[in-house]
């Protein structure tokens, strides 16, 4: 009985074993590498770690930079900021800031924490022993049909890429729009045109076709000040800090569910957020190229 129970618990992780080194020695399609690495510096085929989030996450919606190595990450319903640890995913702190709604996106600045609503409704506070205070909540001009999603900083401003209809206050586009707000009003940034996306890729080899393009994340690369702009329908576009296209790179969408939170620390560990389907999401973490690693 006992040798029966043995080999049942050897089998069974040597089926383990090979299913996850079949996964991590699987071939990768090379769609997925078609884009150059000296534009966007990371092996986004292979990122250097995978976690599993709390069961919290499953729908993790917002990711951020914090402090002294953690991250903010937000989901869609309960109204709470965990802070997690960068390297394994473990949540330090759960933090109540309002009650339940429809959170897309968080972001800190330095001081406070902010917590963006798809309506365009914006919370700022402050953890304090794991609590949230000084609570305030902001309205905008924004509204639930422009579906807003991802929720960035950039030069003192809160930056905020709409998957919805682009058109506020009067400015009218045909593309995706992303604003920064100033004294509570959206600015116009940029606006992204799905055809200005397949002209860029035109030509390729492997990777020559986009569907669809919806913002689910954004953020500032912190050594170069680029502009990183992530969708859900696996696409991640690169535009440089004087809003040039620097480049566009199809996500692997087995490896990534639904990817919808991206951040950067501030040596440029690039981390990526995706809910589970039905399942735990998960946090990619990708190690910056160095220039001998590219060669």
């Amino acid at each position: 009985m006992q040798l029966a129970i043995k080999y049942l618990i050897v089998t069974f992780f040597t089926i383990l074993f090979l299913q996850c080194d079949s996964f991590l020695q699987r071939e990768i399609h090379p769609k997925y590498k078609d884009y150059d690495t000296l534009k966007v510096p990371y092996t986004l085929y292979a990122p250097k770690s995978k976690v599993k989030l709390h069961w919290d996450l499953e729908e993790v919606s917002g990711l951020s930079y914090y402090m002294g190595g953690q991250l903010l990450a937000v989901e869609d319903e309960t109204g709470n900021v965990y802070v997690l640890d960068a390297e394994t995913g473990d949540v330090n702190q759960k933090v109540k800031f309002n009650k339940g709604g429809d959170y897309e996106g968080v972001e800190y600045d330095g001081v406070n924490v902010w917590v963006m609503e798809s309506d365009g409704t914006f919370y700022s506070f402050q953890i304090e022993n794991s609590e949230a205070d000084n609570v305030r909540e902001y309205k905008s001009a924004f509204s639930s049909k422009n579906d807003l999603e991802g929720l960035g900083y950039i030069r003192g401003n809160l930056l905020v890429a709409a998957k919805g209809e682009g058109t506020i206050a009067g400015v009218e586009n045909s593309g995706k729009g992303v604003y920064t707000i100033k004294n509570n009003d959206p600015v116009p940034f940029l606006f992204i045109e799905r055809d200005t996306l397949e002209n860029y890729i035109k030509g390729r080899d492997h990777f020559y076709e986009i569907r669809d393009f919806d913002p689910s994340g954004i953020a500032i690369h912190p050594l170069n000040n680029d502009i990183y702009i992530l969708s859900a329908d696996h696409i991640l576009v690169v535009y440089t800090s004087d809003l040039k296209l620097k480049e566009v790179v199809k996500l692997d969408g087995v490896l990534m569910e639904q990817p919808e939170g991206i951040c950067f620390s501030p040596e440029g560990v690039l981390y990526i957020s995706s809910e589970g389907n039905d399942s735990r999401g998960e946090l990619f973490i990708f190690h910056y190229l160095s220039t001998s690693s590219k060669e």
